[in-house]
This record gives structure tokens, sequence and C-alpha cells, in this order.
């Protein structure tokens, strides 16, 4: 049996404040994390605490099963200068 590490099965759920839900499955974390930025920003607030992220604005939020926030909203890279 050929091993595809590439291929999950990761679910992302999106709610916003006005109680609009969608949720979408992901068999690649490329595309769950596209849809997740998408969403609410590339750089929410992480909750770790209820293990949700937040937009900016703080009108949405999104959800995720198989996979981690972190993987989807990667840390900022600060610019080095020289």
């Amino acid at each position: 049996m050929h091993d595809q590490p590439d291929k999950r099965d990761i679910r992302v759920t999106y709610s916003t404040f006005d109680r609009y839900r969608e949720s979408r499955r992901f068999k690649t974390l490329k595309g769950a994390r596209a849809y997740a930025q998408r969403k609410i920003g590339v750089h929410p607030e992480i909750s770790v605490t209820f293990h949700y992220a937040v937009s900016a604005y703080g009108d949405a939020k999104i959800e995720v099963r198989g996979a981690t926030l972190a993987e989807l909203f990667p840390p900022r890279v600060a610019k080095q200068t020289a």
C-alpha cells in the first residue's frame, strides 16, 4: 500500500457572530490553509484555551479538526535588515 503523507482528512468550520456557519473538508493542508486564511485573514488572534482563531475584527472564527491552528496560520516571519 502506498503511503500519501500529504493526504489528510481536515475539517474547517467557519462561523460568524450572526450565527452563519459553514464547514468544509479538505484532503490537503494547502487547501485548508487557503480557505481559512481567505475567511478570516492571514494572522488572526488564536485562542489556545478555546481552540479557535478569531478574525482581526472579532466578527468571525475558524475551528479545525485533523490539523492544528498553527498549521493553518503559521507565525509571522519578521524581515531582517542588514
